[in-house]
């Protein structure tokens, strides 16, 4: 894209400087995003987006939540929190985004300084932080009315949705892959009864549906300079949900020791240390609000985010690869094969990890 095109979109938005410079920057794989640069020494540089719509269809939708949240969050705050609240900038005309002539819809946020983020984590005082911040999103929309935010994604964490499609995958076996995948079939099978026990409890209303991030990976914590978390971003999938949702994503990503595709699956390991320090943070956090119900199945939700990333990349496998971008032939199958060898490793500490729960509820006065 080039330089003029980014300074035309730029200069649709209420921003302060003058622009200087557009480069692609960051790791995500979902939007284009932009670094934009301004002259003046004491202006801000931006963060510019072009939106997903194949992803993020309803665009509307998605900015309308993000500025409910982020108003909610801003007035709970009140300037009395480390942590601080992405804030979206409007378009000279007053909307959260702006259209181009081909279409394309953009966004635009302050870039937040340091701004550091973290693929993995360093050290256990970050696995910590993450805990807080993520269990102050909660906790900070925890009266805000589920049905007052739009499911951009239906059905985003639906294990049951996404075992269907799995068993359709099975019975279509377009790209001819499933003789291939056996072990991997029953492994799945096998896991299903457990993993379904979390929809239950929903259905029946033992598990109440909250506001919640749904995508809490590390890598969506800003962090300062002494690692402590600073914000917490990339907002898109903010929409109903259950808080063992956001726990759950982090622990997979953040307590797993190896790459998300590591081929060899002894040197997958899951981090007891992180597992241990995230938690702490996380129930410092929701302990007051937390039911027992969701503090008791806090383990399991670490196991049943990993099962469905696992079975969606062998959904994907089966299908052809034609969700998720690959380096070569049989990464799906690798990463499914990594994600079920961390949850059976999940599975096998599962009393130790009750057990780091239930002191974390008790330290913080549950």
């Amino acid at each position: 894209m080039l330089e003029s095109e980014i300074r035309s979109v730029f200069g649709n938005f209420k921003t302060t400087g003058t622009f200087l410079s557009g480069k692609p920057t960051g790791s995500g794989h979902i939007h284009k995003t932009l670094l934009v640069k301004t002259k003046e020494k004491d202006a801000p540089d931006y963060i510019l987006q072009k939106i997903n719509q194949n992803v993020f269809p309803p665009v509307r939708e998605m900015m309308d939540n993000i500025i409910r949240v982020t108003r909610h969050i801003r007035t709970k705050r009140a300037g009395d929190s480390q942590i601080g609240v992405l804030e979206v900038i409007e378009t000279r005309s007053g909307d959260p985004f702006f259209t181009d002539q081909s279409g394309n819809h953009w966004r635009i946020y302050n870039k937040l300084e340091p701004g550091i983020s973290y693929d993995i984590v360093p050290n256990n005082k970050v696995a910590n932080e993450a805990g807080k911040a993520f269990g102050q999103f909660i906790g900070d929309l925890r009266d805000m009315p589920a049905d007052e935010i739009y499911p951009v994604i239906p059905e985003f964490h639906s294990i049951e949705m996404r075992f269907e499609k799995f068993l359709r995958a099975i019975e279509a076996n377009a790209a001819g892959r499933v003789d291939e995948v056996k072990s991997e079939i029953e492994t799945a099978s096998r896991a299903i009864d457990a993993m379904l026990v979390i929809p239950r409890l929903e259905r029946e209303g033992k598990l109440p549906v909250r506001v919640t991030h749904n995508d809490t990976k590390l890598n969506n914590i800003l962090f300062d300079e002494k690692d402590r978390a600073a914000c917490v971003i990339d907002l898109d999938t903010v929409m109903p949900g259950l808080s063992l949702y956001d726990f759950g994503d982090t622990i997979r990503t953040a307590a797993n020791t190896a790459d998300e595709d590591e081929a060899d699956l002894n040197r997958i390991r899951f981090s007891i240390p992180v597992f241990r320090a995230y938690t702490n943070g996380f129930i410092e956090k929701t302990v007051a609000f937390l039911t027992q119900s969701e503090l008791e199945l806090l383990p399991l939700s670490a196991r049943y985010m990993t099962f469905i990333m696992g079975l969606r990349f062998l959904t994907d496998y089966i299908m052809g690869d034609i969700y998720y971008s690959t380096g070569y032939s049989d990464q799906n199958l690798r990463r499914c094969r990594a994600q079920f060898r961390l949850m059976q490793l999940i599975e096998e500490r599962h009393d130790e990890c009750m057990d780091i729960v239930m002191q974390a509820a008790r330290m913080h006065g549950k």
